[in-house]
């Protein structure tokens, strides 16, 4: 798993890109997404899982899916994702198989 080291996101990444970069960037997205999550992101047309990791705080999920790590924080930031709990999510890829793979 190359995650964003890739030349050309993957569909995926690109959709969690877009899905962040907007929940974080245009007015009023955040207050959306607080409101009501499943609505806010129906408008994607997400994946379940994609969709999921997202309304979970499914940190490493996200950066697993192809996330841009720069969007991954705005989001963990923006969600009030303490840091600690961000950093332990990500730290616990360094064992795991898909992120080792690539």
């Amino acid at each position: 798993m190359a995650n964003w080291q890739e030349m050309m996101p993957s569909t995926r990444a690109y959709l969690m890109d877009k899905v962040l970069y907007e929940l974080h960037h245009k007015p009023d997205h955040l207050e959306a997404y607080t409101t009501d999550a499943d609505a806010y992101l129906a408008r994607f047309g997400l994946p379940d899982d994609l969709a999921h990791a997202i309304k979970s705080n499914d940190v490493a999920g996200m950066y697993l899916s192809g996330v841009n790590p720069y969007l991954l924080r705005a989001h963990c930031i923006g969600v009030r994702i303490p840091e600690a709990e961000s950093l332990a999510a990500l730290r616990s890829l360094l064992d795991h198989e898909d992120y080792n793979d690539g």
